[in-house]
This record gives structure tokens, C-alpha cells and sequence, in this order.
């Protein structure tokens, strides 16, 4: 995971849709076209933001060794698990578990990711 923006507070934080769509939007990876996020917030171990994929890419089969990772999709669907998972559909994927979000049979999606340290 690359990032490129890092935004951290040890206190509350708020973001109207405005300040969210204001936040540039990166590719995920260089190695992964189609896949770009917002990050909305990060300590270092946990990470939240929002994440689009492309319609006909996808994230590619990966697990994460130590996060949990939990996932709320925005709008459009992506195959998750197995599942194709549309609007208001939520995934939870302890750490560990191969997974990966494919848009290549949708029109894609925009999903709210979290990264959890098992710590959070």
C-alpha cells in the first residue's frame, strides 16, 4: 500500500463532503491501474479512506498480515469474497484472509475502507 498523504489527530476530526472531495485522490500503487483512494485519516497502524475502482480492474489477491480490514461499499459493486457486494453492502476480512475487490465484471465501485491494528 502506497500512500501518499498521511493525515493524523490526536483529537476529533471532521470533514464535510467538500473537505473529502477536496483531498487529492492517488493511485493506490503504481502497479495497480484503475485502483485510487483518499486518505482521510492514518496513525501509522490504522488507516481510513476512500477508495475507487475503476470499472474492469481490480485491487488483485492480497492479505493484510497484522490489520483487520473492513469495508463499506459507496456505490456501484466489485466482487469481494466471493460475493458480489453493491451499495450500502459491508465486508469484514480478519487479518490473514486472501482477498480482493474486482470491478472487472461491474461498472466498478466506491468503497470507505479501514485498516484496524488489532490494537485499535
Amino acid at each position: 500500500m502506497e500512500t501518499t498523504t498521511t493525515v493524523t489527530t490526536p483529537g476529533p476530526l471532521v470533514f464535510t463532503a467538500a473537505d473529502v472531495e477536496a483531498i487529492p485522490e492517488v493511485p493506490l500503487a503504481a502497479q495497480i491501474p484503475g485502483v485510487t483512494h483518499r486518505i482521510l485519516w492514518c496513525d501509522g497502524a490504522s488507516m481510513a479512506g476512500v477508495m475507487r475502482i475503476e470499472a474492469g480492474h481490480r485491487l488483485g489477491t492480497h492479505a493484510h498480515r497484522r490489520n483487520h480490514h473492513h469495508i463499506w461499499v459507496l456505490d456501484g459493486e466489485a466482487e469481494i469474497l466471493g460475493v458480489v457486494v453493491g451499495a450500502g453492502g459491508y465486508v469484514h476480512i480478519p487479518a490473514g484472509v486472501d482477498h480482493d475487490l474486482d470491478a472487472r465484471a461491474t461498472s466498478g465501485c466506491t468503497v470507505f475502507y479501514l485498516y484496524l491494528s488489532p490494537e485499535s
